[in-house]
């Protein structure tokens, strides 16, 4: 797991001090506590106390900045463990260790949610799910769609319980019932049972639908397989 770098925060920064690393770690701690609309070259470089044109000679523009935020915070995900376990079980690893990183850092998935994101540690997480799909005996074209509709339900799960339930998991049954069980709602309506059914920890949820597309993962492996017929 990667080492946030400490930001230097004293009144004006020595010359030649400032560098790359230290200005998105910057930004990254605004983001985590101000959230993605804090993030301004100029909050930022008052932050480290320097002015704003000194970023640019780091990043050409806001748009690179948050492309090298969301890359530190996702340099926290663990890489896909390569240690011979089935590649579910790696998945589902890697499916949890996502949604932490989310919930330390929600300003990701935001940053997720408006652009597509460029920089080594990204990339390096969707090459190892792709590989490791392979490995599994995915051919290359299912290897590829599997790491981006495993990739959407994550942002897209976390993008709710992130808006939603930041404050903690208590509420998370009852919120989700709310969302959806109104005084004129049936009282036969499936949704009447959201509250007995949806478990308590979001967590839990999370899991759950990961799970099931994983499921459907491994019903399309059996296909490949079937189709590829024995090995001689």
């Amino acid at each position: 797991m990667a080492t946030q770098r400490k930001v230097q925060k004293s009144a004006r920064l020595a010359r030649g001090a400032l560098d790359r690393e230290t200005v998105v770690a910057a930004a990254l701690e605004i983001a985590d506590r101000d959230g993605l609309s804090g993030v301004t070259m100029a909050r930022v470089a008052e932050a480290l106390g320097g002015s704003p044109m000194s970023l640019y000679r780091h990043l050409s523009d806001k748009q690179e900045l948050l492309d090298a935020v969301a890359d530190l915070a996702v340099s926290e995900v663990p890489a896909i463990a390569k240690d011979g376990r089935p590649w579910r079980v790696r998945l589902e690893e890697f499916a949890l260790e996502s949604r932490k990183c989310a919930l330390r850092h929600p300003a990701l998935i935001e940053i997720l949610l408006q652009t597509w994101v460029r920089g080594p540690h990204t990339e390096a997480v969707g090459l190892d799910m792709i590989v490791l799909l392979q490995e599994a005996g995915f051919e290359k074209e299912s290897a590829i769609r599997g790491f981006m509709a495993l990739r959407n339900h994550i942002i897209g799960a976390m993008a709710w319980e992130v808006s939603r339930f930041r404050g903690g998991s208590e509420a998370f049954a009852r919120g989700v019932s709310d969302n959806f069980v109104h005084a004129d709602t049936p009282a036969d309506s499936p949704f009447r049972d959201l509250l007995e059914v949806v478990p308590e920890d979001p967590e839990t949820q999370y899991l759950f639908g990961i799970q099931r597309l994983l499921d459907g993962f491994e019903t399309e492996l059996r296909r490949i397989r079937r189709r590829s017929g024995p090995k001689k």
